[in-house]
């Protein structure tokens, strides 16, 4: 971890709240209880693990197209599976979180940004079977990669669309009408985040939630975060560290930030 992380990363471990304890929100304790602290290992973790581990020892080698940011320890547009695998996706207990979170909100129309090797895409999918996610990548080769472990594993709730975000997002939103859940993982750099921010909002209804992945990432990354909560329409924020949930529930009267730990 570079120096900006790490010193992010103590601040968030000395503030953060743990177990909902301090946590006054009704709505957030709730979600503290239910996906936070829920230890219930659930149906289909044994098999996104075993998709975990494969994908981590193929030594398969993609062309990776990078439309964003790029990647900090893949410089290589050549990159096997196993380093986009072990560098470049979730770790097991945030996929099982977005898992969980889909679930207890019962999450019908998911929309992600981001596909990579498609594993998250799947914890999606299992996590709601009622549930449509509609995924977008700008890399042909991941894009393929992924679209077969979909039809490996049968699953027929994933709308994939291999193109750039920013002709791609509209015309799913202008699809969907609105969203559920919307995972930004993708153009890891300010001014696309708040771009994609802002296209969503026109979408959003009170139960909808933004994620954002790597809100540490970089100076870029953290100041759009600042901005993203700052939004009027935001009313409640929660910081993970890892990536940021954004609520616009009315229900909240007076903004709210909040740093958890996951």
């Amino acid at each position: 971890m570079n120096s900006w992380i790490i010193k992010h990363y103590n601040y968030h471990f000395l503030t953060a709240k743990r177990n909902g304890h301090g946590v006054h929100s009704p709505f957030v304790y709730t979600l503290v209880e239910n996906v936070f602290s829920e230890d219930v290992s659930f149906y289909a973790f044994k098999e996104l693990k075993n998709v975990r581990d494969m994908l981590r020892t193929d030594t398969q080698i993609l062309h990776v197209n990078d439309l964003g940011a790029g990647s900090k320890k893949l410089n290589s547009t050549e990159r096997r599976v196993c380093d986009i695998a072990k560098h470049g996706i979730s770790s097991k207990k945030q996929s099982e979180f977005y898992f969980k979170l889909i679930n207890y909100l019962n999450c019908t129309n998911v929309i992600e940004l981001g596909t990579s090797l498609g594993l998250n895409t799947l914890y999606f999918s299992l996590a709601n079977s009622s549930a449509k996610i509609y995924t977008i990548e700008g890399s042909e080769s991941l894009c393929k990669h992924a679209t077969a472990l979909f039809q490996k594993h049968q699953r027929n709730n994933i709308v994939l669309k291999c193109g750039n975000f920013d002709t791609e997002l509209p015309q799913v939103l202008n699809e969907t009408g609105s969203f559920d859940l919307l995972y930004i993982d993708g153009n890891h750099a300010f001014e696309p985040t708040l771009r994609y921010f802002q296209m969503a909002l026109n979408y959003c209804k009170e139960s909808s939630v933004i994620v954002f992945d790597d809100i540490y990432w970089s100076k870029e990354m953290t100041k759009a975060w600042q901005e993203v909560i700052k939004d009027p329409k935001v009313t409640l924020s929660i910081d993970c560290f890892y990536f940021g949930l954004v609520f616009f529930r009315k229900e909240t009267k007076h903004k709210e930030h909040f740093k958890l730990m996951l």
